[in-house]
């Protein structure tokens, strides 16, 4: 029971780095330095703590600013009225890879937040071999 809840502790936290894997989907050199700087400075306050804990921001994946690359950068870069700018921390480079990173992210994979086990380990486990 309880490496259960920690899993599902560590699958709510990690909701940006689990996506790529369970979606199936690789990311190349420039989308894992992308997701290294998001997870440095940005995850703190665009991805959910725990599972009914609120955002401080909005979550981000590729259809962030109706999918304008630049929009998206600038944005990074400068700041807005309530997100800090990060043009003194990162060089253009390393925003066009958080931008990247981004882009990889599919909407859905934010949209469904994983649900909770329920009922025993029996069922849940006769619940996997059905869905398998």
């Amino acid at each position: 029971m309880i490496r259960s809840m920690c899993g599902l502790v560590a699958l709510a936290v990690s909701g940006h780095a689990v996506w790529a894997q369970s979606a199936g989907t690789e990311l190349n050199d420039t989308q894992r330095v992308g997701r290294a700087l998001f997870n440095q400075s940005c995850r703190v306050c665009h991805t959910s703590p725990a599972l009914n804990a609120p955002l401080y921001g909005p979550a981000l994946t590729q259809d962030t600013q109706r999918g304008k690359d630049d929009v998206l950068a600038e944005i990074i870069r400068r700041g807005s009225p309530r997100m800090p700018g990060f043009e003194y921390e990162f060089s253009a480079d390393q925003i066009g890879a958080i931008v990247a990173y981004l882009r990889a992210i599919p909407s859905q994979a934010l949209s469904q937040p994983p649900s909770p086990p329920t009922g025993s380990r029996s069922e849940r486990e006769r619940q996997q071999r059905e869905a398998d």
